[in-house]
């Protein structure tokens, strides 16, 4: 039996000079390190130079938020709880692929493409997360302390817009996260209570 196939950029591990040879998975690194996990969106400045003026943010519990000036409060429900984080990625695939299309579908062909307006990457991270005044217990593979390390997934889409960080700009991120073993360390903690959670 035959059927398509397209390329696909497979890494293992974590950021490395490898991962670094392809332009999505490079920008990607830059993005995590300096945006997300920096937590540069407290200030509340639009970050326009990373993300498309339609950008949209997936929550693992189906939630969204569309359009550029919502990326704050949206990674404000994400990872506001926390004083820090950081994320470890451990496996990704990359492939070309159109950009999502005005009603936010992709059609299937555009997986078979190499020719692309942009990617889509798929991957695996551990998230650690630490609270203020909470000494840490977990050591990540940096020597760093945290409270928490969370397992989960991200779908990722980008685009290249000549407007953006070197050329690319990211249009939809959707997360799959098991949130548990921060929520369990919360509650252990008494940093929220059942009641916060709506669970009494």
């Amino acid at each position: 039996m035959s059927f398509p196939t397209q390329p696909v950029f497979v890494h293992t591990g974590d950021w490395d000079e490898e991962s670094r040879k392809h332009p999505a998975v490079k920008w990607m690194e830059e993005y995590t390190k300096t945006q997300v996990d920096s937590r540069v969106w407290t200030d509340g400045k639009v970050m326009n130079d990373w993300h498309t003026s339609d950008f949209a943010y997936q929550r693992s519990d189906g939630g969204r938020r569309e359009g550029v000036d919502k990326v704050n409060g949206a990674l404000t429900e994400v990872y506001g709880p926390f004083s820090a984080h950081k994320h470890r990625p451990t496996f990704l695939l990359c492939w070309y692929a159109y950009s999502l299309l005005p009603d936010k579908q992709i059609s299937h062909k555009h997986y078979r493409r190499e020719d692309g307006n942009g990617w889509t990457i798929f991957g695996h991270a551990h998230v650690y997360v630490g609270f203020k005044g909470v000494e840490g217990t977990i050591t990540d593979p940096d020597g760093d302390k945290w409270s928490a390390v969370m397992e989960a997934a991200f779908r990722f889409w980008y685009v290249k817009d000549e407007s953006g960080k070197d050329g690319i700009k990211i249009q939809e991120t959707r997360t799959y996260a098991d949130p548990m073993p921060a929520i369990g360390f919360m509650l252990q903690k008494g940093i929220v209570s059942a009641k916060d959670l709506g669970l009494a």
